[in-house]
């Protein structure tokens, strides 16, 4: 693993450790990587109204909070125990958080991860396959 994957493990994995799930139990730990270069880590914030803020979506915050609106070009997503080998990806409203946030989906890395290490990637066309986005609305931010 590059330094950067790692760098982006270590910081979904810590923020994994401050997560707020006391109704689910399901704690999630998220990192971006800006097009900047720099890393922002969140983690799944839960409320007793079941609305919740997803590790992804508190990741994204962070980033625009501390330098703008920038792109990414890469998310870590760790989650699940090192004996239960799960896939757990972006859900569907993180995933348009995470193409909202991107200038081409083909090319933003999305690497699932349990508390051992990186399980699998894929790319977000690959999850997010024909998605709508800035450029449909002729815009390219």
């Amino acid at each position: 693993m590059n330094d950067t994957i790692e760098r982006l493990f270590q910081k979904a994995l810590h923020a994994r450790q401050n997560a707020y799930a006391p109704y689910s139990g399901f704690t999630v730990g998220a990192a971006v990587l800006s097009e900047t270069g720099a890393i922002y880590a969140g983690t799944n914030i839960e409320e007793a109204a079941y609305i919740c803020t997803h590790a992804e979506q508190s990741a994204i915050s962070q980033m625009i909070t501390s330098e703008g609106p920038h792109k990414i070009n890469a998310v870590m997503v760790v989650a699940g125990e090192p004996s239960d080998g799960m896939l757990v990806t972006p859900c569907g409203h993180c995933r348009q958080w995470l193409r909202e946030h991107n200038n081409d989906p083909q090319t933003l890395i999305v690497y699932a991860a349990g508390p051992e290490g990186i399980r699998r990637s894929w790319t977000l066309e690959e999850l997010l396959p024909h998605s709508f986005g800035p450029q449909n609305l002729n815009k390219h931010l």
